[in-house]
């Protein structure tokens, strides 16, 4: 498993703030880089409005990171990637997850 993982991704983490006008901001910042192996499963395309989406689901897995939550996303290849959903790998010994995320889809 520590062998397949040769790709660096970025947790990021979203914060706000207020503008200069005093109105809200939000942005993603960076949080950690970590090590994965990363597996694209499928991609698919589908009318959005009046505009062509294509979205592309892939698995990222890492070592286990417990801060690591849904409303963090990836960074992998100058890509974002919002996350679905985070499974531990050899419950209870918790170490390694496997994030699904999906790529191509509004924040």
């Amino acid at each position: 498993m520590i062998g397949q993982m040769r790709n660096r991704i970025i947790i990021q983490t979203l914060s706000g703030g207020t503008d200069a006008a005093g109105g809200q901001a939000t942005s993603y910042g960076s949080n950690v880089t970590v090590w994965a192996s990363v597996t694209n499963n499928s991609g698919s395309e589908g009318m959005f409005g009046d505009q062509m989406r294509s979205t592309n689901n892939y698995t990222f897995t890492i070592r286990y990171l417990s801060s690591v939550t849904t409303k963090h996303r990836i960074s992998y290849n100058s890509k974002t990637f919002n996350i679905q959903s985070i499974n531990s790998i050899l419950e209870g010994k918790e170490k390694f997850q496997e994030i699904q995320a999906v790529e191509g889809v509004a924040t």
